[in-house]
């Protein structure tokens, strides 16, 4: 399940957080894979010992493929979406690849808008004002999503 925090500063102030899930640091990751490549380097090491010398050449290209893979992972690692709803403005903050997108709306005019990708496909949801559209709640579940939906809507229609 992804993390969500949500923190309530003030009566009219609202804020939530949600990041993906990160079940180990990245200290964790990179132990994780060294781990992964003595092992698979010591069995290697051992059959071309025994004459099937190119275990290890096989052995070096999988390493690669999985250190580029952990790489890949690393640069999302870090990704987060915040909504923040603050006096008459929300500020709806995406930071993606270590890129930070923010898109600031009037609250008077913002309008929530949920779509339904059809039976067991889910809930996406955006808010959209004067021709913009941002989309938000990619690192959340179907049904944080629709309480998230039920949430806004009820902070925006209380405004």
């Amino acid at each position: 399940m992804d993390d969500a925090q949500i923190d309530t500063p003030g009566q009219n102030d609202w804020l939530l957080v949600s990041r993906r899930n990160r079940s180990l640091s990245t200290t964790g990751r990179y132990l994780f894979l060294g781990s992964i490549a003595m092992v698979s380097f010591g069995i290697a090491f051992v059959w071309s010992l025994n004459g099937v010398w190119y275990v290890l050449p096989f052995t070096c290209v999988e390493m690669v493929v999985l250190f580029v893979a952990f790489k890949v992972f690393e640069r999302h690692a870090n990704d987060f979406e915040s909504i923040r709803l603050t006096g008459d403005r929300i500020l709806v903050e995406r930071r993606t690849s270590g890129r930070v997108s923010r898109h600031e709306f009037d609250r008077y005019w913002a309008q929530l808008v949920v779509t339904r990708s059809g039976p067991g496909n889910g809930v996406e949801l955006a808010l959209r004002s004067h021709g913009r559209e941002v989309p938000f709640g990619e690192f959340l579940t179907d049904e944080q999503r629709a309480d998230l939906a039920n949430e806004l809507k009820r902070r925006l229609k209380g405004f």
